[in-house]
Order: C-alpha cells, then structure tokens, then sequence
C-alpha cells in the first residue's frame, strides 16, 4: 500500500537554500509515498530583494516542481501559502489574497478526498498546517497520520531557523494534539552537527550526490541551482546540465537535514548492501543497518519556541528522532541517497 503524503517545503526559485530540491527530488524517488500535492511555503523576506527583503527577488518554486512533474510523468497538484506570518492563536489565513488560500485549501481539500490518513511532510515553516487546523481541527485531527516536523531545536536554548519563520504556527502545531514526528534540525552544538544521536544534520559534495544523474535530472538540478530565468523551461530540461555551469553546480556543497524524515516516513532504513549504502525496505533483513528510531516522548513548547521534553515509555502524540552518533553518518548518507537519485528514469 502506498503512503498518502503531502510535502510542504520552502522551495524557490532562485533557491534560498537548496536542500529543498534535493528534499523534493527523494520524495519522487520513493514509490511507497503517494505524493498528493506539494506546498510552497514561502515568506515575505525571501521574495524580495534586499534592503526591502533578504538578499534578492524570488518567485515560490511552482516551476521546478513543474519541471519535475513534467520529467517523471507525474502530475503534481501545486498551491502556495500565505507569506507572513500567523499573527495570532486562531489565525485561519482567510484575509490573504486568495493566491495564498491556495495552499490551505489544497491540503484541506487532499485529506476531504482522502480515505486514509494522510503523512504531512514540513520542511520549512508550520504557518499552512496551523491555519488549515485553525479551520478543521477535527479533519485535521481525523486524517492526519503524521506530521513530519523537520523544525526545532533539542538544545531548549536558541530559536532555530524554520521556528522563526512562524512562531505562533510552530507552537500551536505542538498543541494541537496532531501525532507529530519531530525531527530536530539542531541541537545543544548548533545546526551544524553531523555527531549527534538526536542531530539529522548531513552534510555533502555534489560531486557525490549529483555524478551521473540522467541527463535530464542534471539539467533540471543545473536549471534551480544556477537561478536559470529562461522562459522555455521544458527546452531548458533537454539542453542545460552540462559544461561551465554544470561544472560549477558540481564544485558545491550542501547541508542536509530532512532525508531521514522522508526515509522513514516511506518504510525504509539505511543499510550497508554488496553494493554500498542504499535506502532499503524495513523488516526481514539481515543487512547491517545504520540505528534510527522514533522514541515517544512528553513535550511541551514554550512561548519562545523552545520544547521542554522527555522520553517516555508510553504512548504518546510525540516521537523523537534519535540514531547512532557518528562521523560517518553523512558518508553513508550520501551515498544511499545518490543512489536513490539514480533510480529516477527521465
């Protein structure tokens, strides 16, 4: 049975950061999930260019997805949500302009259809799910079987990145009741830190996620990361990803926090195979896996956005992600996911 999912990622073009793409590109890439719909969540200060906003102009990301959408032969329903933030408990969105109702009517309207619960991904702010819940709190509570909460800090000291996108929407998800999965984008030593058993922070070359790609995912990797603003963006598909300014994609890095959320959410583990680290199906194997759990915890949220929390041995609407410490997590990440990446045929 495939997964019911829905992705919410602060995906733009040009990319903020793009670690969204690369989230994006491993959802395709996992036939157990059922991708529903994507939503763009955006705010105000990325869409602008500086000094009005952060640095320069962007648009939501509807046409990379689209471009996606296009080379695998998928359909992707697509909507954007609203771009400032809640302003208050209860805050429903309804006084945006109806371009940024979209994306709160487009996860209502997936889990009305839905006749099973439905996993949410959130790779970037809570303001969409907080407000379809100030909605439907008892459709939201009735077909939701996860949210995938890629947000947080364990540390209960500094406010981390996707927190300060929406405060008052990271809190009320919290208190919702909704079952929330909550994978910390950092802990006690910041958001950088790749040797921690609560850290799902990675780090790798493009060299070793992106070499030898198909032709077309190249191009479509090239066409995001460089900010490309050609207009005929399926041609683009067909000559992009190659010479200068492939070179120059492949000459990065990237941070990488969200892969083990997605992962999990599709029945997989990390394994060590004859053929090196790959993301295989959970249960019944012998392989040597890499340890990762989600441990139920109790947990409550602070008006500063910190989470005071504990494990637990009941049952509860809260699991932590933990895994072995190591060094060596980020290799072997890379490597399974590059190999994830090569299995999308386009």
């Amino acid at each position: 049975m495939k997964i019911p999912f829905i992705h919410i990622t602060d995906l733009y073009h040009p990319p903020q950061d793009p670690d969204d793409h690369f989230d994006l590109a491993t959802v395709m890439a996992l036939p157990e999930l059922d991708l529903r719909g994507v939503i763009l969540d955006t705010t105000t200060r990325f869409l602008h260019a500086s000094p009005q906003g952060f640095d320069i102009s962007r648009d939501p990301g509807f046409v990379p997805v689209m471009q996606l959408s296009y080379l695998l032969g998928r359909p992707i329903p697509i909507a954007v949500g609203p771009s400032e933030p809640l302003r208050h408990d209860g805050d429903t969105g309804r006084d945006h302009m109806p371009v940024e109702q979209s994306g709160i009517e487009l996860l209502l309207s997936i889990l009305r259809a839905s006749t099973e619960p439905v996993v949410i991904s959130m790779v970037g702010s809570a303001r969409v799910v907080a407000a379809a819940f100030f909605r439907e709190p008892e459709l939201m509570r009735a077909r939701t079987k996860a949210i995938l909460m890629n947000a947080g800090s364990t540390a209960k000291t500094k406010t981390e990145w996707n927190v300060n996108l929406d405060l008052i929407a990271y809190k009320e998800v919290w208190n919702s009741g909704l079952p929330v999965h909550w994978y910390p984008c950092a802990t006690e030593r910041g958001a950088f830190d790749e040797d921690h058993e609560y850290g799902t922070h990675w780090k790798a070359s493009h060299e070793s996620l992106l070499h030898d790609l198909s032709p077309a995912l190249r191009a479509w990797f090239s066409y995001s990361f460089t900010g490309n603003g050609r207009g005929d963006i399926i041609r683009a598909l067909r000559e992009d990803g190659k010479g200068a300014a492939w070179q120059h994609v492949l000459s990065a890095k990237r941070n990488l926090w969200s892969t083990a959320s997605l992962v999990m959410a599709a029945g997989r583990r990390l394994a060590q195979t004859s053929e090196g680290w790959r993301f295989v199906a959970s249960g019944g194997s012998s392989l040597s896996a890499w340890p990762m759990f989600l441990d139920p915890i109790t947990a409550t949220v602070r008006d500063d956005g910190q989470v005071d929390w504990q494990s637990t041995v009941d049952a509860t609407s809260y699991r932590i992600f933990r895994r072995q410490p190591g060094g060596q997590y980020g290799v072997a990440m890379a490597e399974a996911l590059h190999a994830l990446l090569q299995s999308l045929r386009c």
